[in-house]
């Protein structure tokens, strides 16, 4: 039959309650103070002395933490002092017992020890009889040190010292691991915040308000991966009743990607040509030049730019490496592509030759303009939602601009089973009416 021994249990239980709260810990004050509250149960001490020589003169340290007696009974008591928040607070000093020990990086047991005159910490640890010295090594370095002390002379064994030290650097390290930790999140809340505030002036930028056009209804949708994205669309009325529309994804997402959609607003809306005179082909070869000239290493945009005259309903068209544009019967259902040539991206090479195209819409026809984050969207087959989706979704849709927009998002759900997206995902539909009737419909 086999004895427990009670205390081997106690001592477990002390030790499974000090990782368990320690584990929890997510600043490394939190780890420190459950250490500090039951590691003394469990191998007890007198006293003990935290210090740190970082990014100090060679000779200097402070003292970050001190366990020292000071409770009515004698008892050792735990001196609060955050070093990691209060560094600058905690005096430098320079020699005594502990300057003369961290001279050398090597783990120490003292014993005899007598150190009531010390001129650093004499007034510490009165009374104190050994201890053990023991360097916590930070990249190879002893950064910091951790200083144990017993009241008796021959209070420690090299036992001891062999699993004080591993026990410390093995803590050390685990609260190194938790001020970076602590570190990466004020990094991550800034940037998060830096992020909301590119995607609010993103946002700024995209239109308010759907065109309202006799015998034309229009919807959209813009959804981005992150906080801010790449796509870009936009509608400018012209001074002769031409509508301007306008549709781009820069190369990759987020922050850097919305950068760029700023800088390809700006450059559309500055365009220094006649309005009346100019082409879509023009509006892009000025913006090609523009990003070209601003030497956007591994950037790129493309942009599908139309002009369309409600009056005779022709839409004057360029593509710069940009998905074309589907078109819609509301008759058949059919889907096709819009016809028109199109060249490479923006941003590549300042010699570019952009062509322009003219296309006549007709009543009962939908143009459904839309970003590559639309059709290149995978399921857990690796499959790929393509254009074979996208005119799936389009053909089954009731007629209605609105209508389509929930069709390829409804389809898109069913394809991958996420509301997340990997990339921006723009659309915008315009569809010529049966009648005059002038029509709207919400964003999306």
């Amino acid at each position: 039959m086999q004895v427990v021994d009670t205390r081997q249990e106690v001592r477990l239980a002390i030790l499974m309650e000090m990782l368990e709260e320690v584990s929890r810990a997510t600043e490394p004050e939190q780890a420190v103070q459950a250490y500090a509250r039951r590691i003394g149960r469990l191998r007890p001490v007198d006293a003990v002395l935290s210090l740190s020589v970082r990014n100090l003169p060679e000779g200097q340290y402070k003292i970050t933490r001190r366990f020292v007696p000071g409770g009515p009974d004698g008892s050792p008591q735990h001196r609060i002092v955050d070093p990691w928040k209060n560094w600058n607070r905690l005096p430098t000093l320079t020699g005594g017992f502990l300057g003369e020990i961290i001279q050398s990086p090597d783990p120490r047991m003292i014993l005899d020890l007598n150190l009531d005159a010390d001129p650093v910490i004499g007034e510490m640890v009165a009374g104190m009889g050994s201890c053990l010295a023991l360097p916590l090594l930070d990249g190879g370095k002893a950064l910091n040190w951790n200083f144990q002390f017993r009241r008796d002379p021959k209070g420690y064994t090299l036992e001891d010292l062999e699993q004080n030290l591993l026990t410390a650097n093995i803590f050390g390290a685990m609260t190194r691991n938790l001020v970076s930790l602590a570190e990466i999140n004020k990094l991550n809340d800034r940037l998060r915040q830096q992020f909301d505030e590119v995607a609010r002036v993103q946002q700024s930028l995209l239109p308010r308000e759907l065109p309202i056009l006799p015998g034309v209804a229009f919807a959209t949708s813009y959804l981005t991966s992150e906080q801010a994205g790449g796509d870009y669309y936009d509608f400018f009325p012209l001074p002769d009743g031409r509508l301007g529309i306008v549709i781009a994804d820069v190369s990759g997402h987020g922050p850097g990607a919305a950068t760029v959609m700023a800088m390809l607003h700006a450059m559309i809306h500055a365009f220094p040509g006649d309005a009346r005179n100019s082409s879509p082909a023009d509006v892009l070869r000025f913006a090609n030049r523009q990003l070209v000239g601003s030497r956007m290493d591994g950037s790129f945009v493309t942009a599908f730019l139309g002009l369309f005259d409600p009056a005779t309903h022709e839409l004057i068209h360029a593509n710069a490496g940009h998905p074309a544009p589907r078109i819609r019967e509301d008759g058949s259902g059919r889907v096709a592509a819009l016809r028109g040539d199109t060249t490479l991206p923006l941003g590549i090479t300042e010699r570019m030759e952009i062509p322009t195209n003219r296309t006549v819409l007709r009543p009962g026809q939908t143009l459904v303009l839309f970003t590559d984050g639309v059709t290149e969207v995978f399921n857990d087959q690796r499959e790929m939602f393509g254009l074979s989706g996208l005119d799936a979704a389009i053909a089954d849709s009731a007629p209605g601009p609105q209508r389509i927009v929930d069709a390829i998002h409804a389809r898109l759900y069913r394809f991958n089973q996420r509301m997340s997206r990997d990339d921006d995902q723009t659309i915008v539909v315009m569809r010529i009416e049966d009648d005059a009737t002038p029509g709207e419909e919400s964003t999306a």
